[in-house]
């Protein structure tokens, strides 16, 4: 065996070819670099706001998914958009809910990527921030809730309340 052949380890075998770092096999699934993203095109940013506004009404969400796409909305309201109209999905009335919400958030790094402003990236990243807590309130909405605590209490650190005291240990001298 040639020298470069030989494993790392002279009592361990050979490394699997998955874990083989090879340039001559590329997954056809992944898109090449230059080609980020699929060429079909987005359906408009107010398209997908009208699903979301319709998907706020929606009976199959939960109350606390809802509440967050309302939040989400507003918040995009007040950022100058105004409140959009309801628009079905394009999959329909029937179509699962939740899954259409994630596909909306899924083209956010899209969107976001395709954004000329900075403004224009923060408000995006703000809104899809808002609706990522909105899908993830449809199986954890305490952990929400309590990382919305958090964020809050970080903003403003006085509503956690004084600090605690510092005590001594025994033994040390102050």
């Amino acid at each position: 065996m040639p020298e470069s052949d030989h494993p790392p380890f002279p009592d361990h075998p050979p490394f699997p070819d998955h874990l083989t770092a090879s340039t001559d096999r590329v997954d056809p699934t992944v898109p090449p670099a230059g080609q980020q993203w699929p060429s079909d095109p987005l359906p408009e940013l107010e398209h997908d706001r009208e699903v979301l506004s319709w998907l706020q009404c929606s009976p199959q969400l939960s109350s606390e998914v809802t509440g967050h796409l309302v939040d989400a909305l507003l918040d995009w309201a007040l950022g100058g958009r105004g409140y959009p109209q309801m628009a079905l999905p394009d999959a329909g009335r029937d179509c699962d809910h939740l899954q259409a919400l994630q596909q909306i958030i899924e083209r956010f790094p899209q969107r976001i990527a395709q954004a000329h402003t900075v403004a224009d990236k923060l408000e995006l990243g703000r809104a899809g921030r808002l609706l990522v807590r909105a899908f993830r309130a449809s199986w954890d909405p305490q952990g929400v809730q309590d990382a919305i605590d958090r964020e809050r209490i970080m903003a403003m650190p006085w509503l956690a309340g004084p600090p605690a005291a510092f005590e001594v240990p025994d033994g040390w001298s102050s």
